[in-house]
């Protein structure tokens, strides 16, 4: 096992850092505003009508959006102190331990499972339905494809054992109690 010297953790404490800010731009101001662009613009080409009434509309939001920034922010501050990592797996900001405490406890991807109900959530703040459905619909087959096809395999052959088992006893995004062994 190879000795890691207090600057190399240091260095790498600073790009967990970085990577964490630079990813929550991307993946919480960026992306949303093109989603919102977007969709705001098929809604309106298209003709289609808002989905519920102002204040209504607000209320659910609200409720999806604080629902789900508290899962992925719950997720990724689990990620950072007990994997040491980040939601980014660059090898050198990986996490170094499988986190299944905290949110992990409910679901294998609670950072999925919360962004979803934020995209929900500013679809109803926008009262889109494109956004509501659309946009987030193809936010859900995008985030599936990545976690199934890259990321679940990608920690079976980091974590092994460990993680089939956790994978067995966990739902995928949406959480729910644990799975009984047979």
């Amino acid at each position: 096992m190879r000795f890691i010297s207090d600057k190399e953790e240091k260095s790498r404490n600073r790009k967990r850092i970085i990577v964490l800010i630079v990813s929550g731009i991307y993946v919480i101001i960026i992306l949303p505003i093109i989603g919102v662009f977007i969709s705001l613009y098929i809604d309106a080409f298209f003709g289609f009508s808002i989905l519920i009434t102002t204040p209504f509309n607000i209320i659910i939001a609200v409720i999806f959006l604080v629902v789900g920034f508290f899962w992925a922010i719950w997720a990724n501050i689990e990620l950072y102190r007990m994997g040491q990592g980040s939601p980014v797996p660059f090898k050198e900001t990986q996490t170094r331990i499988l986190v299944i405490r905290g949110p992990y406890e409910y679901t294998r991807n609670p950072m999925v499972f919360g962004y979803i109900l934020i995209w929900i959530g500013m679809g109803f703040f926008f009262n889109s339905l494109f956004l509501t459905l659309g946009f987030t619909s193809i936010i859900v087959v995008l985030l599936i494809a990545l976690v199934k096809l890259w990321e679940e395999k990608n920690l079976e052959k980091r974590f092994g054992e460990s993680y089939v088992e956790y994978k067995k006893k966990i739902s995928f995004i949406i959480p729910l109690p644990r799975k009984k062994q047979k």
